[in-house]
């Protein structure tokens, strides 16, 4: 398969038709169309993990966040120089689906759903139909078989996820059935999730007054530990649609936060402080 092969196939699995209008999908910086063998997946274009893809032997380089979300260059540039360099000098294409990928209802966005065994599973908050009638949209919402004791639910959500710690705002349920969830920075659908008949709300990057203003218990597990494993599961749909003999492999990322439990020492999550 050439360039635009893989980055036709990326468009299928994500069209960039369906991402947001402020988002920046798609090739991010475009090398020479030739034969792709090898494809790295990460959820972040950052110098380390464009460094580890490039001496694995990447010809092309996927990830789910963008580069940059505005397409003008960033007024210091930073790391976003050490990317484009490091990529322009390999001779790779580096490219990114991102709310492309979000708005995938039916596909690894909802992973932690189907770990947690939810039944009913449904779009939280549906923007589009493609061209299939498939409904698209962010997040999601179902039931579980049977409700659970709220700290049963959420050691199962710590359990799925790997978090040592989460974060909790808003008033906590005695017992928990309907579960909603939205990968990343998912603080704006709080409020669909709860008139939904949400029990709790998990998704990460809460901030202060959203959490001061929640009606209903919000587990705040990281931006990181969500999107990771998703595009960790992506890497392995990515590898089945390619042509046999292309190597597809994913690339761990770094969860930016560690927390100091007192007494405790450092804590490595990828979650917030309960």
């Amino acid at each position: 398969m050439k360039t635009s092969n893989v980055i036709s196939l990326i468009e299928t699995l994500a069209p960039s038709g369906f991402a947001a209008s402020w988002d920046n999908c798609g090739v991010q910086i475009a090398g020479p169309e030739k034969e792709i063998r090898k494809v790295a997946v990460a959820l972040d274009p950052l110098p380390q993990v464009i460094s580890d893809a490039l001496e694995w032997g990447a010809d092309f380089i996927l990830t789910h966040h963008p580069l940059a979300i505005d397409q003008k260059l960033p007024a210091e540039l930073g790391w976003f120089r050490d990317v484009m360099k490091q990529v322009l000098c390999a001779d790779v294409t580096l490219c990114a689906a991102h709310t492309s990928l979000d708005v995938q209802f039916r596909g690894v966005v909802s992973w932690l759903g189907r770990e947690l065994e939810l039944s009913e599973l449904k779009v939280l908050d549906p923007v589009a139909k493609d061209d299939s009638g498939e409904i698209l949209g962010y997040g999601c919402i179902g039931d579980l078989e049977s409700a659970l004791p709220f700290e049963d639910f959420v050691e199962r959500v710590a359990q799925a996820t790997g978090c040592e710690v989460v974060a909790l705002c808003g008033p906590a349920p005695e017992k928990v059935r309907k579960v909603a969830m939205c990968p990343g920075s998912g603080s704006s659908f709080m409020d669909k999730a709860f008139a939904q008949g949400a029990d709790v709300f998990i998704t990460g990057d809460v901030k202060y007054h959203p959490a001061q203003e929640s009606v209903g218990a919000v587990l705040d597990v990281g931006h990181f530990s969500l999107e990771e494993e998703m595009m960790r599961r992506f890497s392995v749909v990515l590898g089945q649609k390619l042509e046999n003999g292309i190597e597809v492999k994913f690339f761990n990322g770094h969860n930016p936060f560690a927390y100091h439990l007192l007494g405790k020492g450092v804590c490595k999550s990828s979650a917030g402080l309960l």
